[in-house]
């Protein structure tokens, strides 16, 4: 006999919130914890090649467009171009700034969890303004594709990682 389930808006995006932050055994995703977990600064600084990314400023680029989520959320949308403007930035610092940026991303990544943890169906349904001048989206649907761009960059970072281990 089947059982049918129905799943509500928030348990949709806590879950998906939460198994991009979190590690679950059952998960297919790396997470931005497990990603970073461990991480030196100097392994955070390194660069495959001087025209890439490296995994600290994959992080403040995070920190960056999350951060300007959060503003939103809050009903203070920002300026799209000044993000952009501000984006990836050559990086460099000591290992107390590294651990520094390392816990903000991830302290970022928690109220992303606690606020939604908090909303029901209705707030989640809330149309917000996510730029400037800009139109409406949903809130749940600005958070899947916010924690779903974690996931991207978190399997980057893992990449990142391999290519220092194997070189």
């Amino acid at each position: 006999m089947s059982r049918e389930v129905t799943l509500t808006l928030q348990e949709l995006v806590v879950d998906h919130v939460h198994t991009t932050l979190h590690e679950e055994d059952s998960q297919w995703q790396p997470s931005l914890s497990e990603a970073l977990n461990g991480l030196t600064a100097a392994q955070a600084a390194w660069k495959p090649a001087p025209e890439r990314h490296s995994i600290w400023q994959i992080v403040r680029h995070l920190i960056l467009w999350k951060r300007g989520v959060l503003n939103a959320w809050d009903g203070d949308p920002p300026d799209g171009a000044e993000l952009e403007a501000n984006d990836w930035r050559e990086v460099a610092g000591s290992e107390a700034d590294w651990q520094k940026d390392r816990r903000t991303l991830l302290d970022i990544s928690t109220q992303f969890l606690t606020r939604a943890q908090a909303l029901g169906d209705v707030g989640l349904s809330r149309h917000v303004v996510w730029y400037k001048g800009g139109g409406t989206q949903p809130l749940a649907m600005r958070i899947i594709r916010t924690t779903t761009h974690d996931i991207y960059h978190s399997g980057q970072i893992r990449y990142l990682r391999a290519l220092q281990e194997a070189g």
